[in-house]
Order: C-alpha cells, then structure tokens, then sequence
C-alpha cells in the first residue's frame, strides 16, 4: 500500500495535479502510524508470550523502547522507605525481567543478573525467589549459547496474525490486560499475589490499593475464570467497601456486590 502511495504521489507531482497531494502524503502518514502501532502490539505480544510475569508496565516499557525509564521507575519505589519489602522485591524482579526480555532491544543480561542477584540477596525469603532461580539458569544456559539473535531478527520470524489475535472471550471491560492474562493461562493465584503485594503496601495510596483489590475480584467472579469463585470475590469486593469508602471506584464495588448478591 504504500509504494502504491508513492507511486501515485509522484504521478501527481509529474502532472501537475497539487490539490490530491496533501491528502496522499497524509494517508501515507496514518499508515506509517498505524504500522507502528501495530509493531508495538507485536512486540508486546511477543514479550508476554516469552515471559508471562512481566507486569502490564513492563511490557509497555520493552515494546515502546522505554527500558531505562521503566527501571528508573521501579528503583525509585526500590529506593522509597515507606514501601514494603514485597513491593521492593516485586521491583527488583521486573527490573530483571524487562532486562532479560528476548525480545527488548534493550536487552542486557548481564544487567538482568545483576538485579536477579541484589533480589537473592536482600530478600532470600521472598515468594519470588524460585522464580529467581529459574531466571538465573536460563541466563547461564544463554551463557554456553554461541548463538546470539537480536529483538529485531526475533521479531522478523513470529507469527504477526497469531500475535495479534485475542481470544475469542468477552471477558469484563475493567479487566486490565494482567488481570486477563492470569484467566487466560489459569495464572489466578500469581496475579493474586501481586495484587496482594500492591494491596499490603500502604505507600501505594488507597485508590491503587483498592484497584489491586478490584482486581482481584472481577478476577475471581469471571465465568471464565477456571478458579472461578464467587464468595472470593465477594469478599475483596466487601473488603474495599470497609477499608476504602472514598476511593474513585466505591460505586463500581458496590454495584459488583450487589450483583453477587443477585446471583445466589
């Protein structure tokens, strides 16, 4: 499409005709958006399929080549006295992660067992710490491996169509796309762990805290949710009302309740 773009640009140039231009170079614009925005969403795909505990944040972070602000991000909630040692944690491993990303253009190993190490050394208890183990075998394997291929020529060999594609569920609009992630691949009680550090840590405020937790319960409370469980989710849902009865969401939870409730 676009070196039909250009060819009829050109034409337009040789005869004169100035008035169709504009309106070519503008359509041959919105296509170079659009294929960017679609490069994006592939490589963002990409990403998650390689690495499913990649945050929302991170992903977004490695498919528009923002790594060096998202690590500064998550050092500065490292760095931050008030936040809890699961959250310092959680930061620390997704510093590792989008670090460690195959398909990050950005990708730096040794970063990412420099980060992956600091975990195992500050939080050796950490619910994390299997995890980090693994991470740190697959960057040893990576070690022995002569073969090194870039993000680009990765990028080059997947299957744009399969990437794109979404499952075909209606899942509920205020699932964000983590939340999604752990119905699809019957990840519930990670993502709900996650949730749960966001929720425990009070320097998170309580419009982030009691979204984790709304989360969690339009998690718990989805038909497609394999670990489906319709009290769980009244109870977080129940656990906003008491604990945050000014946040931003307080009409959704008490409609989600409500809802609950009609449903025995």
């Amino acid at each position: 499409m676009l070196l039909r773009l250009c060819a009829l640009t050109a034409a337009c140039l040789l005869t004169a005709c100035a008035a169709p231009a504009p309106l070519l170079v503008a359509e041959a614009g919105a296509y170079k958006v659009a294929k960017y925005e679609e490069d994006i969403r592939v490589r963002a795909a990409a990403a998650l399929r390689d690495e499913p505990d990649l945050l929302t944040y991170s992903v977004g972070a490695i498919s528009r080549g923002q790594t060096e602000e998202a690590v500064a991000t998550y050092l500065k909630g490292y760095e931050t006295p008030d936040y809890s040692d699961n959250m310092k944690s959680l930061a620390l491993y997704q510093i590792g992660l989008i670090y460690m990303n195959r398909f990050n253009d950005d990708r730096d190993d040794a970063k990412a067992r420099e980060y992956f190490q600091l975990h195992r050394k500050e939080y050796p208890r950490s619910l994390l710490s299997g995890r980090i183990q693994k991470h740190l075998e697959i960057l040893n394997e990576r070690d022995q491996s002569a073969v090194k291929v870039s993000a680009t020529e990765l990028l080059n060999d997947v299957n744009r169509q399969t990437l794109l594609e979404r499952p075909n569920v209606a899942y509920d609009d205020e699932l964000n796309p983590m939340s999604e992630r752990a119905i699809a691949e019957n990840r519930t009680e990670e993502a709900e762990a996650v949730y749960l550090i966001v929720y425990e840590n009070e320097a998170s405020g309580a419009e982030i805290r009691a979204k984790a937790l709304y989360q969690v319960g339009l998690i718990y409370m989805s038909p497609y949710n394999k670990s489906s469980d319709r009290m769980k989710a009244l109870s977080y849902f129940r656990k906003i009302h008491e604990e945050f009865p000014d946040v931003s969401i307080r009409e959704k939870v008490d409609l989600r309740i409500t809802e609950l409730l009609n449903a025995q």
